[in-house]
């Protein structure tokens, strides 16, 4: 069976995705979600995050839960012999919608394949 959202779902989900992608370094780190990425270099920088609508998934409610992908590129060394690599990491992100407005209330990055 094939699900089918209906406009105003589509809207939803598509507001979530807009809020997601829209989140910077400054915003993550809010939400204690920078702390982990930090860890992984000696200046790690945020490039994107990316909202994925098939994942997201909203409640009678209006609390929503999405899975998101953050990009960051890795930078190790001093400046003069710098390293970096770009890597992703896999988030998971909580909120709510109230009145046509997104409130994203947690993101939590998984760093674990780093260390594996």
């Amino acid at each position: 069976m094939t699900a089918v959202l209906l406009t105003a779902e589509r809207d939803v989900v598509s507001e979530v995705v807009d809020a997601i992608n829209s989140l910077n370094q400054d915003e993550l780190d809010e939400l204690g979600a920078w702390q982990p990425l930090s860890d992984l270099s000696s200046r790690t920088q945020f490039e994107a995050i990316d909202g994925d609508p098939d994942s997201v998934i909203v409640d009678a409610p209006g609390r929503f839960q999405a899975i998101a992908t953050v990009y960051v590129m890795l930078v190790y060394g001093s400046s003069r012999d710098e390293e970096a690599m770009s890597d992703e990491y896999v988030a998971t992100v909580q909120g709510r919608v109230l009145d046509n407005d997104v409130v994203i209330d947690t993101v939590k990055v998984d760093t674990t394949p780093f260390y594996e």
